[in-house]
């Protein structure tokens, strides 16, 4: 078992490349107004600032209408969300449209904001303005690199007003990040060896417990303006509390987000918030199975071929629909045999995987609902053909869920398919989960 562990991977692998599967909202104007510029006093200073505002085409005032606050990235300003033409910026105004709702993309103190006190203090100013403008019903933020972190960090320190964030290239860790170092000591009043708390207050990846909205983050593994590290850690936490999250991380990304990524995020809050169904193909796919919610296992190519399990026991009647499973980069076999067994080691199901990705957490529909029994054993399986993950430590206790549990990863060297891996070592899992519903006799 020793090469269960060579080959670690450096960088980590959280995401699949999907193509965009949007389909349209039953309501929604589909459409937004021309950008109109709105000044304020701000209460903090009394200085005049400004921010963006569209409107839904056909705009009614007295309907109900949710809020989604675009925060532009370092260096520019109020009219980037706005206007321009960049992916991260064209996925915002476009699914504000297709929500039906209002788009703010306001200065927060451009150029070099990076949610200091004053910038802060306006966002809070903003959101209580446009409350009583407007019938407003959730607000949303969402961001990109500087935005990323500010929306982060505006969350954390107000969760009670953010309904759902949405994080591209951003950071959650200002005593850790290393760049841009004059503006953000500016923005905080003083540099981090002087105001560490001032820091620490505004590093998301501090106060995990505050968010208790749905949260997602797209990253880059090959970022270097904004490493993805804190990010990446502040998700798995999240993941690790059961709280809604949703991660993207393309391993060879660096300093962008393309359009089906952001919008794959942005779907994953909007939806998770209004209790709507998904329907980006990105965001179901991420969001995953009962056990580990796609978090992303720490070993992610290791190379070889195996048989990879998970060993489950029903405490209640309930049905499988979906098999989720992480395909390590390596890997180059496009399709793949799931299997089920029961405790008796016959298999019961198989079922061959179409359309997998190049990577990342794959997601497997039954095409009819496996059933399975209240105290039975089953073990989940495929065959990895050459690279596979592993994650050790992962079942140093059982893992409970409502009507069913996880309690091994398993593997097996020998007679690939053939029969159930039944092997175990150090309580690891290997990236297999299940979509999972207690059916209750």
């Amino acid at each position: 078992m020793q090469h269960f562990v060579k080959r670690v991977a450096i960088t980590f692998i959280w995401g699949m490349m999907l193509l965009l599967a949007l389909t349209q909202p039953s309501h929604g104007a589909q459409k937004l107004d021309a950008p109109k510029e709105v000044a304020f006093t701000a209460a903090v200073d009394g200085s005049t600032q400004l921010y963006m505002e569209m409107l839904p085409a056909g705009f009614d005032q007295e309907q109900e209408h949710h809020v989604l606050i675009a925060l532009h990235g370092h260096g520019a300003n109020r009219h980037q969300y706005a206007s321009d033409t960049r992916d991260e910026c064209r996925a915002a105004r476009d699914m504000a449209a297709k929500y039906d709702m209002i788009f703010i993309s306001p200065d927060y103190r451009a150029s070099t904001s990076w949610m200091g006190p004053t910038a802060e203090a306006d966002l809070v100013q903003i959101i209580s303005d446009l409350r009583n403008k407007y019938r407003v019903g959730k607000i949303f933020l969402v961001g990109a690199s500087m935005g990323g972190a500010s929306a982060l960090t505006f969350a954390a320190l107000h969760p009670e007003l953010i309904a759902g964030v949405a994080s591209q290239n951003g950071t959650a860790n200002h005593l850790e990040y290393a760049n841009f170092q004059d503006a953000i000591s500016a923005s905080y009043g003083g540099r981090k060896q002087q105001i560490p708390e001032e820091y620490k207050k505004r590093s998301a990846e501090y106060w995990p417990e505050r968010f208790t909205m749905p949260v997602a983050i797209a990253a880059g593994g090959a970022d270097t303006l904004v490493p993805a590290a804190s990010v990446v850690r502040l998700a798995n936490i999240l993941n690790q509390l059961g709280r809604k999250v949703l991660l993207i991380y393309r391993e060879q990304g660096g300093h962008s987000t393309d359009y089906v990524d952001t919008t794959a995020t942005l779907e994953y809050v909007i939806c998770t918030a209004l209790n709507l169904p998904l329907h980006h193909a990105g965001a179901i796919a991420q969001a995953g199975g009962v056990f580990f919610g796609g978090q992303r296992p720490s070993i992610t190519d290791a190379g070889g071929k195996v048989d990879l399990g998970l060993k489950v026991t029903a405490t209640t009647t309930g049905v499988i629909t979906a098999v989720y499973f992480f395909k390590a980069q390596g890997e180059v076999e496009n399709s793949h045999t799931l299997r089920i067994w029961d405790a008796q080691g016959q298999c019961v199901l198989s079922h061959v995987t179409q359309e997998e990705t190049g990577g990342g957490w794959q997601r497997a529909v039954l095409p009819t609902p496996f059933a399975v029994k209240a105290d039975d054993v089953y073990t989940i399986s495929y065959t990895a053909q050459s690279h596979y993950p592993a994650h050790p430590g992962a079942f140093a206790a059982p893992i409970v869920r409502e009507g069913i549990t996880a309690f091994a990863g398993t593997y097996s060297f020998e007679e690939f398919g053939k029969a159930m891996p039944v092997k175990t070592h150090q309580q690891m899992s290997y990236g297999i989960d299940i979509e999972y519903t207690a059916t209750h006799p």
